[in-house]
């Protein structure tokens, strides 16, 4: 008798295209954040970062590290990014506080525990700062994620755990005067690309297409591995464009199986739509990740060797651990590179398809 073999339907995705201001400002809240570490992100957000005051550096590190911003946002999709701090104005201090530390304990729950009572309760961090300050170093530095941990910063935050008014008026004030002096307007001149970006993207059809095949079409690229298995369990993609993001993706996954993917603004393949904003915007972020001599010096070396180990880079170029891995992330990301993993280890090939592609897509701009 012959074997049955049975094969589930394909699951049926909605995909919706948003502004989302919200999450949008706090988005690029956290790309200036990021900026010193990260390369490729806009011109602009470099420059912002760059010029901001010490002080207000320190407190925007103090908030976005310490403090988990996108945890008030709650799924929801805010009409305006005033209306959210309006909100944020009339919550519960000591709620807002209760929201921090309970997610830094499940947190610590999912990456550092292992089933067992040992890890302190969300009381217990508020009482005992050493025991605070070990968690979130083991969370900071798990994975490798960074190779130091600001004592002094998280002991401020801890300060502020435990004063939880004057929590929430520092990170009120300092969210209205970040959307004040320094994003709304930067919002309101990039508000036409953006809008441009989700009818192109909205004149589509996404009938018929997995999941992955849904994210790769909007991204212009693969999805991150790590995100295999969030795709199995989605069943809405909402799509945030970014005028600043550059080549990255950032995820904002919800309980409920939807999800929100913030991707750089462009203009599909496939679409009858045409923007020269748009189009000037995805070529300069191409190029940008050339414009370096590192990164072309990378991409000279993996054009001659072939695929290479993120070490074998280092010591053929003399690169330090943390400028090999930030060159390296703008050039994947930017789809130049193809990255796997070998044995733990990662390793690098160039895509030459990207790189016609983008000569292709210079030549059609001019």
């Amino acid at each position: 008798m012959d074997e049955l073999e049975l094969v589930a339907p394909q699951r049926t995705v909605t995909v919706t295209f948003s502004l989302e201001p919200v999450y949008n400002f706090v988005s690029i809240l956290l790309l200036l954040e990021e900026a010193e570490r990260t390369s490729g992100f806009s011109e602009w957000a470099e420059q912002t970062a760059a010029r901001m005051s010490p002080e207000r550096r320190y407190t925007h590190q103090l908030l976005l590290e310490g403090l988990s911003t996108w945890g008030y946002l709650e799924g929801v999709s805010w009409p305006s990014v005033p209306v959210w701090l309006d909100d944020l104005s009339a919550r519960d201090p000591f709620a807002m506080r209760d929201r921090v530390v309970e997610g830094l304990s499940a947190k610590a729950r999912g990456v550092l525990g292992d089933g067992s009572s040992s890890l302190p309760t969300p009381a217990q961090l508020l009482a005992d700062r050493t025991a605070y300050l070990s968690i979130v170093e083991q969370l900071i530095c798990y994975k490798g994620k960074k190779k130091t941990f600001d004592t002094s910063l998280y002991e401020k935050v801890h300060v502020l755990l435990n004063d939880p008014p004057g929590m929430k008026e520092l990170l009120v004030a300092h969210l209205r005067a970040m959307w004040d002096e320094v994003v709304s307007p930067e919002w309101e001149r990039n508000l036409p690309m953006l809008q441009e970006s989700i009818a192109a993207f909205e004149s589509l059809d996404y009938g018929g297409k997995s999941t992955a095949e849904i994210i790769s079409w909007v991204v212009g690229r693969e999805a991150p591995a790590k995100w295999q298995e969030w795709q199995a369990e989605v069943d809405h993609l909402i799509f945030i464009p970014s005028a600043h993001i550059g080549p990255y993706l950032m995820l904002i996954e919800h309980d409920d199986k939807r999800g929100r993917i913030i991707f750089g603004a462009r203009i599909p393949e496939g679409t009858a739509i045409r923007s020269p904003a748009l189009s000037r915007s995805e070529l300069l972020m191409r190029l940008s990740a050339l414009v370096d001599d590192t990164r072309l010096r990378i991409v000279e070396l993996l054009a001659r060797e072939g695929e290479l180990g993120a070490r074998e880079i280092m010591a053929h170029l003399g690169l330090s651990q943390s400028s090999a891995s930030r060159h390296l992330r703008q050039l994947s990301a930017t789809g130049y590179l193809i990255e796997r993993r070998h044995e733990g280890a990662k390793c690098y090939r160039l895509n030459r398809d990207r790189i016609d592609d983008t000569l292709d897509a210079l030549k059609g701009f001019l």
